[in-house]
């Protein structure tokens, strides 16, 4: 086993309790960090952590949330939701719009400003994640591309499958 970096030392206690491999470890570690990271833009959006997590569901869901799935996936009432959405929208974060394939529907969508921002306080991080990339041969970054995407389908498929009986 690898020297535990300083400053982790959640994740020295969850080594002490699962075996698991290196990468495995790895990539949990980048996943706590991803959290700390929503943290930190939600921050320098000024935007709550919630709302800044309903802006990243609005943004990448397809098809479009309305804002009862928008409540389901943040896992708070309908009503909180609705309040939830107002506030985003009068700040100019979101928009409302009918769903184009069922007219009786509100879709939501992020406004052009919000993406801007958000990616904005993304540039830096994605330049020197592209440096870092540079370090690879193209055969490793696609063997690191294989194992990222396949990680990412069993997180889904754990999401998915929910806790065991």
């Amino acid at each position: 086993m690898s020297e535990i970096p300083q400053g982790d030392q959640a994740g020295y206690r969850e080594r002490s309790l699962v075996s698991a491999s290196e990468l495995s470890w790895a990539l949990r570690e980048v996943n706590r960090l991803a959290g700390d990271l929503d943290v930190e833009l939600a921050r320098r959006l000024h935007l709550r952590l919630l709302d800044s997590m309903a802006l990243g569901h609005v943004m990448t869901a397809e098809p479009p949330l309305g804002p009862a799935e928008l409540s389901a996936r943040l896992g708070i009432s309908t009503g909180s939701g609705t309040e939830l959405v107002d506030r985003l929208e009068r700040a100019g974060h979101l928009q409302r719009h009918r769903d184009t394939r069922d007219r009786r529907r509100v879709a939501l969508s992020a406004s052009p400003e919000a993406v801007g921002s958000l990616l904005g306080e993304l540039d830096p991080l994605f330049t020197t994640l592209d440096e870092l990339a540079d370090d690879f041969t193209p055969a490793e970054q696609e063997v690191v591309i294989r194992y990222l995407t396949a990680a990412a389908a069993r997180m889904r498929q754990f999401m998915k499958a929910g806790p065991e009986p």
